[in-house]
């Protein structure tokens, strides 16, 4: 990005000031930095990369201050020549040759990246396995046909699941049946297709079909001699309940028919109302239904348990536990993986912000009377905060610097994480933020360089909770204060892969503890829902 940030550094910090998010620049004005061309062009490209230029008020700015000869020889004559449609088209390659920028990155399409080694399977850690018997007795057995799964994130739920899934499927005597994954994100999507490929090539006696169900992805035709592997987001399949298409709806009432098992990612949501009609859709009255969750409940701290109480009754009451190597009940699952070295070694620090106090306005009070969490509102004070943002960086300029730690930030708003994308690179740490507006080629491209430890912080929001999994992460740092236990676990989830799973020895957890009336303190609760089940 250095010869886009060059070419708007070029415009000039009045032109380009026009351009740029107001609130940014007054955050970074009050914690004290310079505003100046090179400050603006940073934000401008932290929030949209290369897409930026999407922008046309942004493209007649350069087309004054650049070349215009060179404009002119790419076919730009005038202002309406800046007018194109941003996109994979000719405009757009030629106006970024014209710039002399790489174009690689312009196109939202996404592409399956491509494996350069291979790797042996390993077999399953005997409590896998233990849980992977208890899973495949449940379902060759007519007792019930719902089942919840309590595995802690990291212990290896995907893998055990679809080895058992597996089983059951080379057990079914039916030639042609459906197996249905279900998942809230792409990511998660696209882990459970490419696991099922790893395990069923292994353990599989007959060539499956899979169909992806995600994102508008076309309908494939379900005819097969054999098993067929459907993975759907929950979006694309309630939308397919309330379908006006009836070719459509045919489609999803025929995997409906065929389906025999039906395993719900993340199920600690399947009660709520879209979800829950998704489910009810999918599945006939012999369709076994199976739910994964590392936090297999509903209630925040200091709320009654009536929602998760409403979860196990909707799984019939009936859960299967993580055990030992002896396939004996543990009393203490974290420190049993902990052990093992399955789970990190985890180091709890905090950052006081306690004498910074936060009032809630009557209707914020109301929200967290209805909701008990945080209203976004409060979150975008938070995040406005500079002193409080300024006590963040300094801790993550400490853990990369002095303590060279891979680094994940979970900031409480979307203009924070920008702010301290942009704070962390003007201190010479590698940074990138993430958050539901960046353009998917942008936040693949930011994974995968943290991932190869190109970058050193990945700061995000309302992302990466969950289907992220980078296992060099040594550092998560909570800036987005949460009453759900749900929430925070899925949170310092992204650092508590141990060695044996890829991951690494020790975890710092940084939390960040504001002065909030009434508001308890997080804490990792495996067993939090334990009662709601018993």
């Amino acid at each position: 990005m250095n010869r886009l940030k060059q070419i708007l550094v070029g415009i000039g910090v009045a032109d380009l000031s026009s351009i740029v998010n107001e609130n940014l620049v007054n955050q970074l004005n009050e914690i004290g930095e310079s505003i100046n061309a090179d400050l603006i062009a940073e934000i401008i490209i932290t929030q949209n990369g290369i897409n930026c230029l999407k922008d046309k008020r942004l493209r007649r700015l350069i087309y004054h201050s650049y070349s215009q000869d060179r404009l002119i020889a790419y076919g730009f004559d005038g202002l309406d020549s800046m007018n194109f449609q941003w996109g994979d088209n000719n405009k757009t390659h030629n106006f970024l040759t014209a710039l002399q920028i790489d174009d690689l990155f312009v196109s939202d399409k996404e592409s399956a990246p491509e494996k350069n080694s291979t790797e042996i399977s390993k077999p399953l850690y005997k409590y896998q396995n233990h849980v992977r018997k208890q899973i495949y007795d449940f379902l060759i057995s007519d007792q019930k046909k719902r089942v919840m799964v309590h595995m802690p994130t990291g212990a290896g739920k995907t893998r055990t699941m679809l080895e058992a899934a597996s089983d059951f499927m080379r057990y079914v005597s039916d030639k042609s049946f459906v197996v249905v994954w279900l998942a809230h994100s792409r990511e998660l999507c696209d882990q459970a297709v490419n696991s099922f490929i790893d395990v069923w090539e292994k353990l599989g006696n007959s060539d499956a079909r899979i169909i992806r169900l995600w994102e508008g992805r076309p309908l494939e035709d379900i005819n097969s001699d054999g098993p067929t592997f459907v993975v759907a987001s929950f979006d694309t399949a309630y939308s397919l309940t309330v379908a006006h298409d009836d070719s459509r709806f045919e489609y999803f009432s025929k995997i409906r028919m065929m389906n025999k098992l039906l395993i719900v990612d993340e199920a600690h949501q399947s009660i709520a109302p879209t979800y829950q009609s998704a489910i009810e859709f999918l599945s006939n009255h012999y369709t076994k239904i199976v739910g994964l969750s590392a936090t297999p409940g509903r209630h925040h701290l200091n709320q009654t348990d009536d929602e998760s109480l409403m979860l196990s009754e909707f799984y019939e009451n009936n859960k299967i536990n993580i055990v030992d190597d002896d396939g004996q009940h543990l009393e203490n699952p974290i420190q049993f993986l902990t052990e093992k070295e399955i789970l990190s070694n985890v180091e709890f620090l905090a950052i006081d912000n306690s004498d910074n106090e936060i009032s809630l306005t009557e209707r914020e009070k109301d929200y967290m009377s209805t909701h008990l969490d945080l209203p976004p509102s409060v979150l975008e004070k938070l995040g406005q905060d500079s002193l409080r943002t300024q006590k963040i960086i300094s801790q993550v300029i400490h853990l990369v610097h002095e303590r060279r730690l891979p680094t994940i930030v979970f900031a409480p708003s979307k203009d924070s994480a920008d702010v301290m994308s942009i704070l962390l690179k003007l201190h010479d740490v590698k940074a990138e933020s993430i958050t539901g507006e960046t353009p998917k080629i942008k936040r693949r491209e930011s994974i995968e360089l943290f991932k190869d430890n190109k970058i050193q912080v990945l700061v995000n929001y309302g992302v990466l909770t969950t289907g992220f999994d980078a296992p060099n992460i040594e550092a998560v740092v909570i800036a987005r204060p949460t009453t759900s236990v749900v929430l925070y676990s899925q949170m310092i989830g992204r650092g508590l892969r141990g060695k044996k799973m890829g991951g690494v020895q020790n975890c710092i957890i940084v939390n960040v503890k504001d002065n909030l009336t009434n508001m308890p303190e997080n804490e990792q609760a495996f067993l939090f829902f334990e009662n709601s089940w018993n």
